[in-house]
This record gives structure tokens, C-alpha cells and sequence, in this order.
């Protein structure tokens, strides 16, 4: 067993390898390297450019919008980097920190790739595990015991709630759910023809101008502790209004999601909304911290339960 100076050793020179350089951070404005979607050491840099700083000026004005918000707050003096999902996702992946620590997330997609500089917020949320975090998956890789061989890591996002690091070793794939950091079973990531399940196919139209409108804060609670879903009857709400007046009476709505044609069910507590000006909803969902994904999501790829 390591002694704690070469853990620490150990993980300060991982942080290093992996952290390669950002597409933009709030400390430097200036245009970066493009960075792929894959992180493992030796990994030779993107030669492609961003020569605008839309991108940045978007995220800090969504962070502004946020920082007002419960679970949000720290965003107020928060530093960011922001990388690329990968070719052809025109998306990105916006990790929130401060005082050294990770405290949110956001990901970021072009509203039309033909239509530079406009940029859509496709979900968000706060808290120590933000989406791909790069301790989330260092924990994953000691726990694979992948930590001191050859890998690569892949950063894989098709819509909210479909994420997950692809980690090759040793000719082996390994699937770590990019929110939780737990091993996931070797998952079909293969699309629809229509690309239906695409995260392009969310169109959230919340751009960087538009402001939040409503909140609503709910308690977390266990949401296996009555496992209403065995029942096998899901709640109908014909709008988000009816929703809205079960979450306003503070009844507890659980989200079973069944992703990955059917080989992962994740139950998470509905702990809130955001209402924003474009009237865009987002459903609050307690998943290690919070996390905030267009209510379009969620009614397509899950069901709720009273």
C-alpha cells in the first residue's frame, strides 16, 4: 500500500497528464488549443483553433444567472475550463471550481453549427461530481486498478443523462458513468437511424440573454425507498403544469430512466425546476449534487413515479 506522499505523488502527476489544456478558462481569455475528446498522457494536442470568445462570454453569463440560486452560490467567485465532447457533438463541457475544488458544471452546444457564435445551455448542476470530472474518473481508474498502464479515456455524450467516460486498456473497454463515476456493463452506444436520442435533437433555445424567471427548491429523499415503479404505473401528466402543482405541494416524484436500450435503470428523487424567460423548464434531479436537464429529456427517456 502507498504511504500518503506517493498517493499523493501519485495523483498530482495523473492531474497533470490529464488535465491538458483547456478550450477556454476564465483565466485566460486569450484563444487555446483545441482539445480532443480523449485524455491520457503523451496524447499529442489538437491543431485546431477557436479565434472567438463567444463561447467564453456565454458561460459567464449563465453563471451569473445561476449564482443567485441555492446550491449556486459559489459560482459568484468560481473559475472555469471548458472542453470539447468530441468531433462532430459541437459541444462542450464547462467544469465550474473553486477554492481548488470542482463545484459544478455545464454543457454547452452550438444552437446551429452553421451558425457560428450562438451557443444553447443543454443541461447543468452543482456540486463535488460534476459531469466528467477528471477526480471522478482518477477514482475509477484506482478502482479498475487501470491507474499504472497504458489507457486512453474518452469523453462520450449523446443528450443529458447519456455520459460516460470510455476507458480502452490492454485491449479491453471499460464504461464509467460520467456523473457517478461507477462501472457501467458494456453498453450498445450505438444511435437510432434518425438520431433521435441525439443531444442535438434537444433543443433547449436557452441562450446566454435569457434569465431565470422561477425556482423551486424541494428536500432530497430516497428514492428507493418505496420503489413505486414495481407497481409498473407510471405517473401522466398531460402538461408540466399538472407537475408543477404536485411539486408545489411538495409531493415526492421519482424519475426511473432507462437508458442505453434498456441496459442501465437509474432512479433519482425530482427535487425542483428551473423556470427560465424563454420558458424553457428544467427538472432538478439529485444525482451526487444536483443536476438540471430540459423537462424534453426527460420525458423522453424516462417515466415518473408518485
Amino acid at each position: 500500500m502507498m504511504d500518503k506522499p506517493q498517493l499523493w505523488t501519485t495523483l498530482l502527476l495523473l492531474c497533470g497528464c490529464l488535465a491538458l489544456p483547456a478550450l477556454f478558462s476564465s483565466a485566460a481569455m486569450s484563444p487555446a488549443p483545441v482539445a480532443t475528446a480523449t485524455v491520457a498522457p503523451g496524447l499529442p494536442e489538437s491543431d485546431n483553433t477557436l479565434t472567438s470568445a463567444s463561447l467564453s462570454e456565454a458561460v459567464q453569463q449563465w453563471m451569473q444567472h445561476l449564482a443567485g440560486e441555492p446550491g449556486y452560490t459559489a459560482w459568484k467567485q468560481a473559475t472555469w475550463s471548458s472542453y470539447p465532447l468530441g468531433p462532430g457533438t459541437h459541444g462542450w463541457i464547462v467544469l465550474i471550481q473553486a477554492g481548488g475544488k470542482d463545484i459544478g458544471y455545464m454543457v454547452i452546444h452550438a444552437a446551429d453549427p452553421q451558425i457560428p457564435d450562438k451557443y444553447q445551455l443543454t443541461e447543468y448542476g452543482s456540486g463535488g461530481k460534476p459531469l466528467f470530472s477528471l477526480h471522478t474518473l482518477y477514482q475509477a481508474l484506482v478502482q479498475l486498478e487501470l491507474i499504472h498502464t497504458s489507457y486512453t479515456a474518452e469523453r462520450w455524450y449523446a443528450a443529458p443523462m447519456l455520459a460516460v467516460w470510455i476507458i480502452q486498456a490492454d485491449g479491453n473497454s471499460y464504461y464509467i458513468d460520467a456523473k457517478t463515476g461507477e462501472q457501467l456493463p458494456t453498453l450498445d452506444l450505438s444511435q437510432p437511424k434518425n438520431n433521435s436520442l441525439g443531444a442535438a435533437s434537444i433543443v433547449t433555445s436557452l441562450y446566454p440573454e435569457h434569465i431565470l424567471k422561477q425556482s423551486l427548491e424541494l428536500p432530497d429523499f430516497n428514492p428507493y425507498g418505496k420503489l413505486p415503479w414495481l407497481q409498473g404505473n407510471p405517473a401522466v401528466f398531460a402538461s408540466f403544469a399538472e407537475l408543477e402543482a404536485e411539486l408545489q405541494l411538495k409531493h415526492r416524484i421519482t424519475l426511473l430512466l432507462e437508458l442505453y436500450h434498456g441496459q442501465v435503470f437509474i432512479a433519482l428523487p425530482v427535487i425542483g425546476f428551473q423556470r427560465w424567460s424563454n420558458d424553457g423548464i428544467f427538472l432538478k434531479l439529485e444525482q451526487d449534487g444536483q443536476r438540471a436537464i430540459p423537462y424534453a429529456a426527460v420525458a423522453r427517456f424516462g417515466k415518473l413515479y408518485r
